[in-house]
This record gives structure tokens, sequence and C-alpha cells, in this order.
């Protein structure tokens, strides 16, 4: 008979990279606080109480039952299973969290602010193409000269290398594309982008600094909340309010669904249907 620990390593060699350190840190979690020593002693109760000890987002608790639950489904869908079925009954769910999307939009003044506010060429370059290309920090973080191609027009395009080891060219504004190259001097194919004064490419934590340090200098009212991802949400939201077809931004951000791009067609803070409506009355009531 495996043992609990044993059980869990199997299950996580199955996975790989981030998704791995994730279920990890979610298992270890839960494990530390049940204390228990075999799999058939955990019960539901062990799971309520863990989640309800949690001082976590209400996303990230769901997040970690979905993790346990997928945990519970492997073993239970071993060849010869050490419990019959998962602690976790199938209608046990967490409340839907509140979407805060709406939250994380910035608006277009913000957008301009943030950029004119950013003296450093590097880092206002940055902010462009976060906004531009509605790329993710992971994705930024990895650009190598390599992967920009000049095209025969003029402008280029980038491969961005995506979540899954999937890769999307996305088109590059005439603009931002010189500015790129401007930025490129004779750095070699293979060096970072975005690079530190050492020449190593940029981490996740410096771009968020970029970001916030451009939201303080711009004064906007929830700097310190302001992320790097904040730029792709705001691409989405205005890229969709300024009639671009839904499938285009899909391809641009590399999303696998469409209802993923189609989320932010309602999200728009400052603005309604009623507002179209409204134009056909020339004076109120």
């Amino acid at each position: 008979m495996r043992t609990l620990t044993e059980l869990v390593e199997e299950w996580l060699d199955v996975h790989h990279g981030k998704t791995r350190a994730s279920y990890h840190n979610t298992i270890r979690k839960f494990l530390t606080f049940t204390s228990v020593e075999a799999i058939a002693e955990i019960q539901i109760r062990h799971v309520r109480e863990w989640l309800d000890f949690l001082q976590e987002a209400d996303t990230t608790k769901v997040k970690h039952l979905n993790i346990l639950k997928a945990f519970f489904s492997y073993v239970t869908s071993l060849e010869k299973p050490p419990i019959s079925r998962s602690p976790i009954p199938k209608q046990f769910k967490l409340p839907k969290p509140k979407d805060t999307l709406v939250e994380r939009i910035l608006t277009p003044s913000d957008v301009d602010a943030m950029i004119a506010a950013t003296t450093d060429k590097r880092n206002r370059l940055i902010l462009k193409t976060l906004y531009l290309t509605g790329i993710r920090v992971s994705e930024l973080c990895g650009l190598r000269w390599k992967d920009a191609i000049a095209s025969r027009g003029g402008g280029g395009q980038i491969n961005f290398y995506g979540k899954g080891g999937r890769t999307r060219r996305v088109h590059v504004p005439q603009s931002l594309w010189v500015e790129l190259m401007s930025l490129r001097s004779e750095a070699l194919k293979d060096a970072p982008v975005f690079a530190s004064a050492t020449g190593r490419p940029l981490a996740p934590s410096h771009i968020d600094r970029v970001v916030k340090r451009a939201a303080a200098a711009a004064e906007l009212e929830n700097a310190m909340n302001v992320s790097a991802h904040w730029f792709r949400h705001s691409h989405a939201t205005h890229a969709l309010d300024e009639g671009v077809p839904v499938h285009l931004v899909q391809a641009t951000l590399g999303h696998t669904s469409l209802d993923t791009t189609s989320k932010y067609l309602h999200v728009s803070p400052d603005r309604s249907s009623g507002e179209v409506l409204v134009k056909r009355w020339s004076e109120p009531f």
C-alpha cells in the first residue's frame, strides 16, 4: 500500500514547471495544516477547516479547492486505489468569487499619464509594449531580439512564447517597432530585448516595479495596486471599445477560448448601452 507521501509524489510527477510548483504548494499547505498520515483519514471537514483558515483571496481558495479535487480524482483513478471515492463531494463548492476585473482596467487617460510620467527610455518602452501588444509579463521577460522579425513593407512582428508552450506572432505598430529598434543598438540576436544593467533579462518583479513607479508618478488613486497585467486587461478592453473584432483581439492576446476574450466586452466601467439609446432623445423627459 502506497503512503500518502508516495501518492502525492506520483501525482506531482505527472505535472511540470509552474503547474507542478502550484500543485505542490497547495498540497503541502493542506497536509501541513491537517497533519494526517494516511489518505483514508482525510475527510471533508479537513478541507473545510483549511479553507476557512486561509487568509487568502476567494479566487485563490477556489484554485486550492480545484487542485485538491484533482489530486483525489487522480488517486481514485488508480488501478488499486487506496480510497474508493474522493473525500470532497462533487456538490461541494465555494461561493463564486466577486468579479473584480473591472477594478483592474486602466482608462486610456491613465495609460497615457503613466507613459508620459516615465522618463527612462527603456522603462517607457516597456509600458508601451505592454499596452500595445497585450503581452504577458512572463512573455515580455523572455523576449529575445531574434523574436523580432522585420516586415518587407516596414515595421515588424514579434514571436511571443506563451502559456502551454504555444507560440503566436503579433504585428507591432510601426511607431513601436521604430522605438524597439532604436533600443536594440548593437545587441546580439540572443540578447534579451529588455535587459538589466548586467545584460540579464528583467524579472517579472522588476517589470511590476516599473509599472508601480509609473502609476505613482502619474498620481493614480490606486497606484500601489496597479500591476503589469493591468495593461493586458486594458489592451483588450480598449481595443474592443474601439471596434476591433473580438477574434483579432483573441489572436493578439493568445487566448485559447473566445469566451475569455469576450468577457472584456462587458467590463468597461464608464460605458453602457444606455448611452447609445439615450442619444435618440433630443431632450430629457
